[in-house]
């Protein structure tokens, strides 16, 4: 139950419906025994402005950003992280005090991710060129991948003469968009050619990709975007709240819903 004293957080993007972050956030705010609620909020692209002009009135505990205002709630922010000005892109809102704090947390909660899965990369190979490449390759950085320049990071289709940098890879990332069309070309992409031992990555989260059923089949290990998504998460109600995430009661809460929105 929303009550006058409830701290109020909201996810922000348009579409907004298939978000399953309200879920989540519900499950750690109940898990560290919290009076707050997430609210998903459908902003069309023109309606930027005054909507997170809203937030920052309202002293909102905080807020999520998906697709489309990633990159363009940066510019209204009144101070951006080190991660968040380096990618360019902002996902998580903090409100601190007036001013409106922008974080990336995609791209730490990718490589908590890793981590968590037991995958620490030599050599990696990125496909795509949008906000969540650029925060898949800051995530790297932790692992030293992107210093020693041990990352290829193919931002062009078609897809072609990647047999050399695939057959380099412990961890591939698909970090476009190509899962989610009806005319997916990630059988394109020469799985074959992976050693035993690589990773093979994706950051849809709401079914499995094609690209990540094959890999499988391979005998490579998968990792898909519910681990980003959870972590990424995390990162944000830390900011919010000072305290460490109940991870797995919200990792619960994303399975169940996902569960939930297949059923």
């Amino acid at each position: 139950m929303i009550r006058g004293a409830t701290r109020i957080a909201g996810v922000i993007g348009w579409p907004v419906t298939h978000s399953r972050s309200p879920e989540m956030f519900a499950a750690a705010f109940a898990a560290a025994g919290l009076d707050a609620a997430m609210i998903p909020i459908g902003v069309p692209p023109e309606d930027l402005v005054p909507a997170v002009a809203g937030l920052r009135a309202m002293r909102m505990l905080g807020a999520s950003v998906t697709a489309p205002h990633k990159l363009a709630v940066a510019a209204l922010c009144d101070r951006l992280s080190d991660a968040a000005r380096a990618i360019g892109a902002v996902n998580c809102l903090q409100i601190d005090g007036a001013a409106l704090v922008g974080h990336n947390t995609d791209s730490a909660g990718f490589g908590d991710g890793l981590r968590e899965a037991g995958c620490t990369p030599g050599h990696a190979v990125l496909l795509g060129a949008g906000g969540a490449a650029r925060a898949v390759a800051y995530g790297l950085t932790d692992f030293e991948v992107v210093a020693r320049r041990e990352v290829d990071w193919i931002v062009a289709t078609p897809w072609e003469d990647l047999d050399e940098a695939f057959a380099r890879a412990d961890l591939v990332v698909d970090c476009t968009s190509m899962a989610l069309g009806d005319d997916d070309p990630s059988h394109l992409l020469p799985l074959d050619v992976l050693r035993p031992h690589a990773w093979v990555a994706s950051l849809v989260y709401h079914r499995k990709a094609p690209l990540l059923a094959r890999a499988e089949a391979l005998g490579h290990r998968i990792l898909d975007g519910r681990a980003m998504l959870v972590h990424q998460g995390a990162r944000a109600f830390q900011l919010w709240t000072g305290r460490s995430a109940p991870v797995d009661a919200m990792r619960r809460a994303l399975d169940v819903a996902l569960a939930f929105t297949k059923a």
